[in-house]
């Protein structure tokens, strides 16, 4: 499943991080869209099969209470309508105060998926036992106004984003929640795996590419081929050379498969067609250089593992959930 992770997912981390040397934003950050990264290889993290129980209020009012306006319900849990037009009143101020001239059609959409996804979270870290203390708040709080430098300048902060104290201090709540989960769900994310270093070259002909693979067959230098030829000249100028990666890290899938499937060092992959973003199509041919059956993860490769375990935790989140839309959106409007 696709997710855009907004405003709602993304805040409360900005809320716990202790990079004291950032100001805090004017405004809430706009929409940051899902990069869709491939590592599909990763086994999903386990999944309760249990239904997500929510605690119920033991106190019975002496008189009814009105039935709040809902957005939605997650696993039969209300999710305000106020919650939503909030959040949608606070993307669109966002979007306004970056100087943004248009925004994804589809945005209110998102910013209901978002509300959810949370919402989705909050419930598998209570059916965990995930405990968010007062005094856990507390110390997030102050370090977000210790981050604007004074009272006056988080109050001031908290108007400029449209956020009353007890809703910075759910989502600051919220963002303990997602640090637990995240390193729970990604805690099998190994530091070192298989790896494998790798050259290739990149052409937008097929004849080219079926050619230069009977030139490297024939003996000639797959390197020298790659500077003259290759397509990606930031590879190419270095004989196309991709140094060592680790499955799921690499942006085009159909070569990082190729590259694994060969054994010998120095053998060569067929021609690989695939697809780039503009929609056209483009040929490869890999050649193994070194294989390393436990290289350790470099910082950026690992976070790419983090990521798609903790993507693939959520898709099954929202398998298992059961979601009622209350509130139709229009995303032409």
């Amino acid at each position: 499943m696709k997710r855009t992770f907004l405003l709602l997912l993304l805040l409360p981390l900005l809320l716990i991080a202790c990079g004291e040397e950032d100001p805090l934003p004017t405004v809430a950050p706009a929409i940051s869209s899902d990069s869709g990264q491939t590592a599909e290889t990763l086994a999903p993290p386990v999944i309760s099969d249990e239904p997500i129980m929510l605690p119920t209020e033991t106190a019975v009012p002496l008189t009814p209470t009105p039935e709040l306006p809902l957005a939605a319900l997650v696993n039969n849990e209300p999710l305000p309508l106020s919650a939503y037009e909030a959040e949608l009143v606070r993307y669109e101020k966002a979007v306004a105060e970056l100087g943004n001239a248009s925004t994804d059609a589809n945005y209110k959409n998102e910013v209901l998926n978002a509300l959810i996804e949370q919402l989705l979270i909050r419930q598998a870290a209570a059916a965990q036992g995930v405990v968010i203390t007062d005094e856990m708040v507390e110390q997030a709080m102050a370090e977000l106004q210790n981050r604007a430098g004074s009272a006056e300048n988080f109050a001031a902060w908290l108007e400029a984003n449209q956020y009353t104290e007890a809703e910075i201090r759910n989502e600051a709540a919220y963002g303990l929640i997602l640090e637990q989960m995240v390193t729970a769900v990604t805690a099998d994310v190994p530091l070192a795996v298989e790896q494998v270093h790798a050259r290739y070259i990149q052409v937008d002909d097929p004849t080219l590419a079926n050619t230069l693979l009977a030139q490297i067959q024939n003996g000639d230098d797959f390197a020298t081929l790659a500077q003259i030829h290759s397509l990606d000249r930031i590879t190419g100028e270095n004989g196309g050379d991709l140094g060592f990666f680790a499955p799921g890290t690499l942006l085009v899938p159909e070569v990082e498969t190729a590259a694994f499937a060969l054994t010998e060092p120095g053998s060569v992959s067929e021609v690989i067609s695939a697809t780039n973003r503009e929609g056209n199509p483009v040929y490869y041919l890999v050649q193994l250089i070194e294989r390393d059956p436990e290289r350790p993860l470099d910082a950026a490769a690992r976070s790419v593992l983090l990521q798609e375990a903790f993507e693939t935790w959520l898709d099954g989140l929202w398998q298992a959930a059961t979601v009622e839309r209350i509130i139709e959106v229009d995303s032409g409007s």
